[in-house]
């Protein structure tokens, strides 16, 4: 992507992303003229309950494969990771070089044991995979977040595996979902300083619509909210904002990371005419 003369340039960006990360997508945004302003409605906590996750890892070697459903995963799973069984292959969503698969290098996880998608970018994506086509007598062990998708799970089972979810985080709401922790929102719209919002999760938005309060929430439904999924964005409009689904967007290089589909979409959303 082009960041000289973007039309983000001076577009005010609400980030709700988990504060790390947020950090990171900040620094992109900008890097085209965009302005950032990090909020985040999520939280990444620990599961109540360590000791599945700590048996889990205690196994890794008696599995064939390992998914990791985000790069939260990873971190909360693997970190620190003293040796990764090479019998094991470890899978994640998202494009070979960002976001799941680059947290799995960075813990130790060898390139040679890392499969990722190769054409969508998401659970579907992996449940294309050859390898996981023919699965009678395989061993799968599935580490995500708490209320995860079953999708992987029960295609993988219909399909002859072992499955075992292990939820090894939570996403909890900041402060324990104080409301009217954005107040600092309003004078940023009523100086139209603000003109967008991201999320990458639901919880994202529930706990938007919590920490705001209905009646700044109702002002912020005026905003284009750009999700990362179809899921996210037929959330965010059944409960009345304006979604964008970015998940189709590419940027033309190759690259398919989260970050930069939002920004492609934010790019074609801001530089079309608007009514």
């Amino acid at each position: 992507m082009n960041e000289k003369n973007s039309v983000l340039n001076g577009v005010g960006v609400l980030v709700t992303r988990p504060l790390k990360q947020a950090h990171i997508f900040a620094k992109r945004l900008e890097a085209f003229g965009a302005v950032p302003i990090v909020f985040p409605t999520i939280e990444i906590s620990p599961p109540q309950d360590m000791q599945p996750l700590l048996e889990a890892r205690a196994r890794l070697g008696t599995y064939d494969f390992v998914m990791f459903v985000s790069a939260n995963a990873v971190e909360q799973a693997l970190i620190p990771l003293t040796h990764w069984p090479e019998n094991v292959m470890a899978l994640a969503p998202g494009k070979e070089t960002a976001g799941t698969a680059a947290a799995l290098r960075q813990a130790g996880v060898p390139d040679q044991c890392i499969l990722t998608p190769t054409s969508r970018f998401d659970s579907e994506g992996l449940l294309a995979l050859p390898a996981l086509q023919q699965m009678q007598g395989k061993r799968v062990l599935i580490l995500r977040g708490e209320r995860g998708r079953e999708l992987l799970g029960e295609t993988l089972a219909a399909r002859g595996a072992e499955v075992t979810r292990v939820t090894c985080y939570r996403r909890v709401c900041p402060n324990g979902g104080v409301a009217n922790d954005a107040e600092f929102l309003w004078p940023l719209l009523h100086q139209n300083r603000l003109q967008a919002i991201t999320l990458t999760a639901g919880e994202a938005l529930d706990n938007l619509e919590t920490m705001a309060g209905e009646t700044l929430c109702q002002a912020l439904k005026a905003l284009p909210v750009f999700t990362i999924h179809p899921r996210i964005a037929e959330h965010a409009q059944a409960r009345g904002w304006k979604a964008v689904d970015t998940s189709d967007n590419n940027d033309g290089d190759g690259s398919d990371s989260s970050d930069e589909r939002l920004i492609c979409g934010m790019m074609a959303f801001f530089s079309a005419p608007q009514s």
